[in-house]
């Protein structure tokens, strides 16, 4: 599976990627809004992404259209970031009936529009492959600027945020029907 755009290129998550993906996963600053540094250690972050592939493909084998990329700069063909779509985790991390469409970019390509980019390919890759009726982006409290990206992306802030896996964060809802006429 895979999602193309002007600049990026995004393809599901494979174990093998961990390697190449661990720089931006073991900055402090691109993790800061996402829970901090988890995995740094390649050891670690190699099985955890083991197991981001695995729970992707057992979503695949029930049919289901969730799933986790790698993002390519298409200039480069480097990795630089991961962007998701799947169901939110409630706080004990059981799938919720809300799905989410999420970004994080290497600090080096900060700047470049490549989140807003990203997240209007991972919105129409939602509507265009599940019968959804919306899509959310959640956002940490402190991060203006994914804020701003789900703005650009046309996306409402729901009053009251919501209490989820991640903690409190604030919710960007668009509908499909705003996506069609975007």
């Amino acid at each position: 599976m895979q999602i193309e755009t002007d600049r990026l290129m995004l393809r599901a998550v494979e174990r093998e990627d961990a390697g190449p993906t661990h720089y931006w996963n073991r900055d402090p600053e691109v993790m800061r809004h996402l829970g901090g540094v988890t995995h740094p250690e390649l050891e670690a972050f190699t099985e955890f992404m083991g197991r981001i592939e695995a729970k992707y493909a057992a979503y695949r084998e029930r049919g289901l259209p969730w799933q986790a990329f790698v993002v390519f700069e298409r200039e480069s063909w480097r990795p630089i970031g991961t962007g998701i779509f799947k169901p939110i985790p409630d706080a004990e991390d059981r799938d919720m009936a809300l799905v989410e469409i999420g970004w994080h970019l290497a600090r080096h390509v900060w700047g470049r529009g490549y989140a807003t980019e990203m997240g209007a390919a991972l919105r129409s890759h939602a509507f265009t492959v599940s019968a959804i009726d919306h899509v959310n982006a959640l956002v940490d409290p402190a991060n203006d600027a994914s804020a701003r990206v789900c703005e650009r992306l046309g996306m409402t802030e729901r009053p009251g945020g919501l209490h989820c896996r991640y903690g409190d964060v604030r919710r960007f809802v668009t509908t499909r029907d705003a996506w069609a006429a975007s």
